[in-house]
């Protein structure tokens, strides 16, 4: 394969957790062969000693092996903050390369995760309304792809920020700024709109503007909407994420379900007409619909079950109705 994107990896002050991003990273087929940045973010001004001891940790780590066929190391001395350091770190990098491969510190990848992501980047080059290739899926558990469905690939009306990768001329239209959120929310056609990616989307958006949290991410959705775009995305995952354990400034203590990416699909077949199939942007809009069905419909939904119907006779709500 020729023409690899170069990998960029955004670690703080997990050190656990980042040698086993890298550990997994080493063993990826294309791994020497590629070119690996590593950006460091440095202390809070407030950070206390046990704090700056784990970011020298992890910048010990990154040190331990060469990790990729070559390693190039950015230690920022000042906290930037996740948003600003992948913002920056990534602007820099794809105007010198024209492509990027992107990871944090909690991410697991399949041995197959940089090969999948080279020939999508590859074969979705001239496909302009492709905007991104993601690594992830939605969770197994409430998002489904259909039997009879051919390809290893959909495409998705939001992408994932857990692995993922652009190129230059779609990140030049990410719009970083919030000037157009007040007259997005006086248009509820237009909100409606963009939450077929989800009912969180728009909150997400109000958070960013109320500064509660701090989120590249949902202007990368947002940028997908305004332009029209999709992210292609895989129908098994070719990333785990190991910080759902309550040690990351964003991630939630909660139980981690891992992907099993040992299933990742060697040789994906990929899409090669990029259309939306109304099967799996409805399971998917029902998987990020935060309201549950009522009771009756519960009922209905484990009787049709029970009598060996596969789909749901109810999902919570629809995008395309049949």
């Amino acid at each position: 394969m020729i023409d690899l994107a170069p990998i960029i990896l955004f670690v703080y002050n997990r050190p656990w957790h980042t040698e086993q991003t890298l550990n997994a990273l080493m063993q990826n087929e294309l791994a020497n062969e590629s070119i690996l940045y590593i950006y460091c973010d440095g202390a809070k001004d407030d950070a206390t000693t046990e704090q700056k001891q784990k970011i020298e940790e992890v910048r010990n780590v990154i040190r331990k092996n060469e990790w990729c066929k070559k390693t190039i190391i950015i230690e920022n001395e000042k906290n930037k903050g996740l948003a600003n350091s992948i913002i920056n770190g990534v602007s820099e990098i794809i105007e010198k390369h024209g492509k990027a491969i992107v990871l944090e510190d909690d991410l697991v990848s399949s041995r197959y995760f940089l090969k999948y992501m080279n020939n999508c980047l590859n074969y979705y080059d001239e496909y302009k309304s492709v905007f991104s290739i993601s690594a992830d899926r939605p969770p197994y558990s409430n998002f489904h792809i259909p039997e009879d469905y051919k390809y290893d690939v959909f495409a998705s009306l939001r992408p994932f920020s857990t692995g993922w990768a652009t190129w230059s001329d779609r990140w030049k239209k990410v719009k970083w700024s919030l000037d157009f959120l007040p007259s997005f929310l006086n248009n509820q056609e237009q909100i409606k709109a963009f939450n077929r990616g989800g009912e969180d989307l728009t909150q997400l958006l109000i958070l960013q503007q109320e500064k509660k949290i701090d989120s590249w991410a949902i202007r990368f959705v947002f940028s997908h909407f305004i332009h029209h775009a999709v992210t292609i995305a895989p129908c098994i995952s070719y990333i785990d994420n190991v910080g759902f354990d309550g040690s990351g400034t964003h991630s939630k203590d909660v139980e981690n379900q891992r992907k099993n990416t040992d299933l990742a699909v060697k040789n994906p077949t990929l899409l090669d007409i990029i259309y939306q199939d109304s099967r799996i942007i409805n399971s998917f809009y029902s998987g990020y619909y935060p309201k549950g069905n009522p009771i009756w419909k519960k009922v209905v939904n484990r009787v049709f079950r029970f009598f060996g119907y596969g789909k749901n006779f109810y999902i919570k709500k629809r995008i395309y109705l049949n």
